[in-house]
């Protein structure tokens, strides 16, 4: 017996039957898989300033550990590398499991698809400086405390290489795609769905930003779910993603030169 699922997708009663028979163990397989950038991308860190810090000290010199500015080029490409072997596992995860097809759900984009992506961003664009602000206010708090040197032609490549490249693309993989692909398959509604999907998205995002930029993030990653949701494709999230991590060196130079009236508030 078959019947067919929210996503589209074919499914046998015994095949749904295996796949809930997997209970918990596969449900902290895909949250390990869709946070591990983040943990892979510290461990990287930490193993890489333990190693030139014992190579110094091998050396006759004294052990060193490097500030902060000094340590987030690696912690970046940390996170590239990290994020890499997370879409690595998730494919090969998802190849056994049968939702490759739903994992890697990258459709061309319509007319609509198109409009409501560039929406989203917009929101995103107009809201995020204003909630930074707010939220700073009332927690005292701020965002991430170390700031990109755009002066920087090697620094500018790396923020190009993670924020637009590597983060959209498997962050869109991992979140949208994966975890909304197993959580459909066990029987979550959408609603459930884009509400936790959102809250993970912005909690995994504490440790490199911080508490007032992972609120900031939920509310990035509920626009990002109800595109993936709503046209059940990974391409409008992706595209909105890439042009709101494209602000600071694309987006924003564009609108200071042609409609400097329009600029969003500075990001605290």
């Amino acid at each position: 017996m078959s019947k067919v699922a929210a996503d589209g997708s074919i499914r046998t009663t015994a095949h749904s039957a295996a796949v809930a028979s997997g209970g918990w163990r596969e449900g902290i397989i895909v949250l390990v898989i869709v946070l591990a950038p983040v943990g892979l991308a510290v461990m990287l860190t930490t193993l890489g300033v333990l190693a030139y810090a014992s190579w110094t000290r091998a050396l006759g010199g004294i052990p060193y550990v490097p500030a902060w500015r000094e340590m987030q080029p690696i912690g970046m490409l940390a996170f590239v590398i990290s994020s890499c072997i997370a879409v690595a596992a998730a494919w090969r995860w998802s190849q056994r499991r049968g939702l490759h097809r739903e994992v890697f759900l990258f459709r061309r984009l319509t007319w609509p698809a198109t409009a409501a992506s560039l929406v989203g961003f917009l929101v995103a664009l107009y809201g995020a400086p204003v909630a930074t602000h707010w939220l700073s206010h009332v927690t005292g708090g701020a965002g991430p405390g170390a700031r990109i040197n755009f002066h920087s032609p090697y620094m500018t490549a790396i923020y190009l290489l993670l924020f637009v490249v590597t983060a959209p693309l498997s962050e869109e993989i991992l979140y949208r795609g994966l975890l909304v692909a197993w959580l459909r398959r066990v029987g979550w509604n959408d609603a459930t769905i884009w509400l936790v999907g959102s809250l993970i998205f912005g909690a995994n995002h504490i440790i490199p930003l911080g508490l007032v930029w992972s609120v900031v993030m939920t509310a990035l990653g509920a626009i990002l779910f109800a595109l993936r949701l709503r046209y059940n494709s990974l391409t409008p999230a992706w595209l909105t993603h890439v042009l709101f991590n494209a602000q600071p060196f694309l987006i924003l130079p564009l609108i200071n030169r042609f409609a400097p009236g329009l600029l969003p508030g500075y990001i605290s």
